[in-house]
């Protein structure tokens, strides 16, 4: 729904290696001979106002002003922008001000629902403010949505879940609680439930793509909530996304998403492997199980049946193919089984279409992810050269990925040529604009503002058991025990393998006064909130928690970092990419493991009076060849590799707490 009313140098290992060589798209920016362009004169104005409105009468920070130019010029000259901004500069506002000026529409794209989130909420409404009539809208998938037509067969005694085995008491409870609420809600986004909604709750009250009657055919459309925030972004200056829509709205043809000029891409050091996963397609054997559930009373028993079957064999054989080892590729009987499940499938199209007798509703669902898996196995089985198939482990699967091996030229091809690319984020990997397909992009690295070697060191411990020692872990163990006794809890241990997260966590909580919380125990947001407001909690985690986690203040004063996050070597989509590289290791292992690195490194200094320790685990990051490209792309942080020198500076810390 649119929101109202918008309508240094620094002592390191080897400094004389880590200068950074000039990018030839450094230079240039907004301002020609003396005088400045008006597009970046305008955006200036507007960005100073809101930043003096703020509490306090703001802070103007050069590096956000600086972006804010150079983006609004960007999108003045119809030219593709890459601005790397350190933790600080405010790149939010950075982007949204020339946005909202540009009198084009703008797509802006998250790579995280909460980035979205925080954008619509507390960004937007301040642009808003000093932009009268600026219209924005915030836009998610339709399984974000509460479908009208699904809930009015979910009343009282009614309660149903697709796999149409008993309800368990509490997701019944859940379930009723969410149509109470959908009796008030204005928006039908299952986010604004004020509570996390069970995923088989969410199934239960809402629609895939494929389901969808149609805003046309459903009795329910007028009043769709999907095609209402549709409607909205269609009526609004700025549409908010997440990059996962944004590219689902790119595979289906531009279906999805109102004709825009300009994308902005935040977070986009992610967005080469969004596009390269959802450009191609996914299979599971429970999606052909559920297709064949869908069928059963609609198409012939005995065709239904044989699909079952198919998805149990497929099942088997995909568990049987991971058991021995083989990620990549698939052996010849998963090959032979989809082939037949295709068959089947088309079957099961042929005589749903044929049923002339069913009510809509029932067709459509039986028809539609008939139809869409129809088309999924169909590509499986067309893939090119250009593609990389290969197996991922779920907890109750294994799933078939189809994945690009390089997206620049579908990107080119597709989006390029109409929109002008915007790309964005604190870590800027040096290839992502050939990565991504774009040409003759400006560059920009613009510092943090903030006093990172006043406030920050980076330890890599001396003296300390290579990463692949079998002593490592016992020493990390202990390292951690002094390093978080120092810090008196406060801290965020990062890991690249959830067994040695398990493994370090409950022998480091054993010998620790102070709490230990660990990934997979709560989710996600209730773990971040509960470190937050436990000023001496620890938090040790995997994956995604590297990234887009900000805790700024007391309750964090030390990043802990296990191993370099270089990729496992068997990646069978990074395999791809270094077959096609002449130097793999600098071309695709290096760029990742800098990036990766860069964000763990970014949660420590969060606001202008943070201060803390990252200590990074893995000799490498000081003694590789290599480790001057890894800290390159780090904050200007002091360097030691002395133990004492961290805990008298993290006590220091944990006293003026």
């Amino acid at each position: 729904m649119p929101v109202a009313p918008y309508h240094r140098s620094v002592p390191g290992y080897d400094p004389d290696e880590e200068e950074r060589p000039p990018l030839p798209d450094d230079e240039g920016g907004p301002v020609i001979g003396s005088r400045i362009e008006p597009a970046a004169e305008a955006a200036l104005r507007v960005l100073d106002a809101i930043t003096a409105a703020l509490p306090g009468g703001g802070e103007r920070r050069e590096s956000q002003r600086e972006m804010a130019s150079a983006v609004a010029v960007a999108i003045a000259r119809r030219s593709p922008l890459v601005v790397e901004a350190g933790t600080g500069v405010g790149k939010s506002l950075a982007y949204l001000v020339p946005a909202a000026l540009a009198g084009r529409r703008v797509i802006v794209a998250t790579a995280t629902k909460n980035l979205q989130d925080q954008l619509i909420a507390q960004d937007a409404p301040a642009v808003a403010a000093a932009v009268p009539g600026l219209r924005v809208a915030i836009l998610k998938g339709r399984a974000n949505y509460l479908c009208r037509q699904r809930i009015e067969g979910q009343g009282a005694g009614q309660l149903s879940l697709d796999d149409e085995g008993p309800v368990p008491r509490g997701v019944a409870s859940q379930l009723r609680r969410v149509l109470d609420w959908s009796r008030d809600t204005d928006t039908g986004d299952l986010d604004d439930a004020g509570f996390d909604v069970d995923p088989r709750v969410r199934r239960a009250v809402t629609v895939s793509p494929a389901e969808c009657l149609g805003r046309a055919e459903c009795p329910q459309g007028a009043n769709c909530f999907t095609e209402l925030a549709r409607d909205a972004a269609s009526d609004s200056d700025i549409v908010i996304v997440n990059a996962h829509l944004y590219v689902a709205h790119l595979a289906t043809g531009g279906t999805i998403l109102p004709e825009h000029d300009v994308l902005v891409v935040d977070e986009a050091h992610e967005f080469e492997d969004t596009v390269a996963a959802l450009m191609g397609t996914s299979m599971t054997s429970a999606r052909v199980r559920g297709v064949a559930s869908g069928a059963r009373g609609v198409a012939e028993a005995e065709t239904a049946l044989r699909l079952t079957t198919l998805a149990e064999r497929l099942g088997d054989a995909l568990a049987r193919q991971v058991a021995g080892g083989r990620w990549s590729g698939l052996d010849a009987d998963v090959d032979r089984l989809l082939e037949e499940a295709a068959s089947v499938t088309a079957t099961i199209v042929d005589q749903v279409r044929a049923r002339g007798d069913l009510d809509p509703v029932r067709r459509r669902r039986a028809l539609g992810p008939a139809q869409q898996l129809q088309s999924d196995l169909a590509r499986l089985q067309a893939r090119g050269p250009d593609e990389v198939v290969y197996l991922t482990s779920r907890e109750r699967d294994v799933e078939i990925t189809l994945a690009l091996v390089d997206v620049g030229p579908r990107l080119a091809d597709v989006l390029w040529g109409d929109v002008t690319p915007i790309l964005t984020s604190a870590t800027i990997p040096d290839r992502l604009p050939v990565a991504l397909g774009i040409v003759g992009a400006e560059i920009r690295r613009l510092p943090s503002p903030f006093d990172y070697p006043q406030h920050a060191l980076l330890y890599v411990p001396a003296d300390f058991p290579e990463r692949t020692d079998d002593r490592a872990e016992a020493a990390i163990i202990d390292e951690l025990v002094t390093l978080i006794t120092a810090a008196g809890g406060r801290t965020l241990a990062l890991f690249t393998n959830r067994a040695v997260m398990g493994r370090v966590a409950d022998a480091v909580g054993a010998r620790l006064s102070t709490p230990v919380l660990v990934q997979g125990t709560l989710s996600r947001h209730r773990l971040i909130e509960a470190f937050r407001t436990r000023a001496e909690a620890s938090l040790f985690a995997v994956a995604s928690f590297w990234q887009g986690v900000d805790v700024p203040g007391h309750s964090l004063s030390l990043v802990t970092i296990d191993r370099l996050p270089f990729r496992v070597p068997n990646d069978p989509l990074e395999e791809a990419r270094r077959a096609r590289s002449s130097s793999p290791f600098r071309d695709v292992d290096l760029p990742r493991a800098s990036m990766l690195l860069a964000q763990g490194v970014g949660r420590l200094i969060r606001s202008a009076d943070d201060r803390g320790v990252v200590a990074v685990f893995d000799t490498r990051l000081a003694t590789a060849n290599y480790g001057g490209a890894l800290r390159r792309h780090l904050p200007p942080m002091r360097r030691t590799r002395d133990r004492d020198e961290v805990v008298r500076f993290l006590r220091e810390i944990d006293r003026s707490n």
